[in-house]
């Protein structure tokens, strides 16, 4: 009796476990499809000395992107003043903070979301490959305005310095490779801060750090509080659905290399929120291939089908506007396994 007794016990855990686990894995698939897209809409008029792949970096869009919409043959060459052009793109907004900093390593941009509001999006430097900046859920330790930078002894191992011939401080100043904003965040070694070198801004080219543009961190630094959350993500594939069922899939490259069959990235995320039916494959394949970074519409030509929208979620489709700020923030998701990293800036 007590073992018939103890093998029930043993089943209805088992099966507790198991319909947990299915919730679980249930809520994963939703989590991976957003609901919002952002259409960024600009027309700029070009000034003496502008050239197009700059004004790409400035606002973390590929190159090729804004050649295409203007018809430019020769994106590389220097603009004519006066010349007229279209900036705009659109791109996937995350949810994964409602208040705080998302940072998408495969987009090299950070977002700022402010009590449910989305803010603005910024071009990023990260980590190169043999120093990822690492993901996970974080927050925001210190500010300092003109640091001091402490050099890591591991870098100071990989200039080839030994402690007899090497400062291990920078003062403030115009070398410091912090520039002049600092915000230390709670990733071993990692920080959100200005640089000397603007060139790196969209490129993996840090220690580790998240290196952005003077008057782009100079903007966000006042409005960044400690203790503020900050979510890095490692996301080059991201696929939204808006309320009137059009499907958006905004594709970025893989430098990390975590995602080996992209294709098959696709189509598991959209047979898994019951998508697949609304897309026009070739399309999607097209996207893949081009990998130009903004969101792009792959629905099926057809009238879309209807899908039932998921638990609690908040659909949206078009341009935003500036929102009504909601206190409510959301609960942040769990933390996912890391990958050891050196620190560094």
């Amino acid at each position: 009796m007590g073992f018939v007794l103890g093998v029930s016990i043993w089943k209805g855990l088992l099966l507790g476990l198991i319909l947990l686990l299915a919730d679980s894995v249930q809520d994963v698939a939703a989590g991976e499809i957003y609901r919002e897209v952002y259409t960024h809409s600009e027309e700029y008029e070009t000034k003496k000395g502008d050239r197009l792949p700059v004004l790409a970096q400035k606002r973390a869009v590929r190159l090729q992107v804004l050649a295409k919409q203007n018809h430019l043959h020769n994106p590389e060459a220097a603009l004519k003043p006066g010349t007229r052009l279209n900036l705009s793109h659109s791109f996937i907004l995350p949810d994964e903070v409602s208040h705080g900093l998302v940072v998408n390593l495969a987009e090299l941009a950070v977002y700022h979301f402010q009590q449910g509001s989305f803010v603005r999006r910024y071009p990023l430097a990260a980590g190169k490959r043999d120093w990822e900046t690492p993901t996970g859920n974080y927050k925001i330790l210190n500010k300092i305005k003109n640091p001091t930078w402490r050099i890591p002894d591991s870098i100071m191992a990989e200039m080839g310095y030994r402690d007899a011939d090497f400062y291990f401080e920078v003062p403030p100043g115009p070398d410091n490779p912090l520039g002049a904003y600092w915000m230390a965040t709670s990733a071993k070694g990692v920080g959100l801060h200005a640089t000397t070198a603007p060139w790196s801004i969209g490129r993996y080219a840090s220690h580790g750090c998240l290196r952005m543009f003077h008057e782009h961190i100079e903007e966000l630094f006042p409005q960044v509080e400690v203790g503020m959350p900050i979510k890095i993500i490692y996301k080059p594939i991201k696929v939204a659905l808006t309320a009137d069922n059009r499907v958006f899939l905004q594709v970025h490259g893989d430098y990390y290399r975590r995602v080996p069959d992209k294709f098959k990235e696709v189509e598991n995320l959209l047979k898994n929120n019951q998508l697949a039916d609304l897309v026009d494959w070739p399309r999607v394949k097209q996207v893949l291939k081009e990998r130009e970074g903004v969101a792009v519409d792959v629905t099926r030509a057809s009238e879309p089908l209807t899908v039932e929208s998921f638990p609690g979620s908040r659909l949206y489709s078009g341009e935003i506007i500036d929102k009504p700020a909601n206190p409510g923030a959301a609960p942040q998701p769990p933390t996912n396994g890391q990958k050891k990293i050196q620190p560094g800036s």
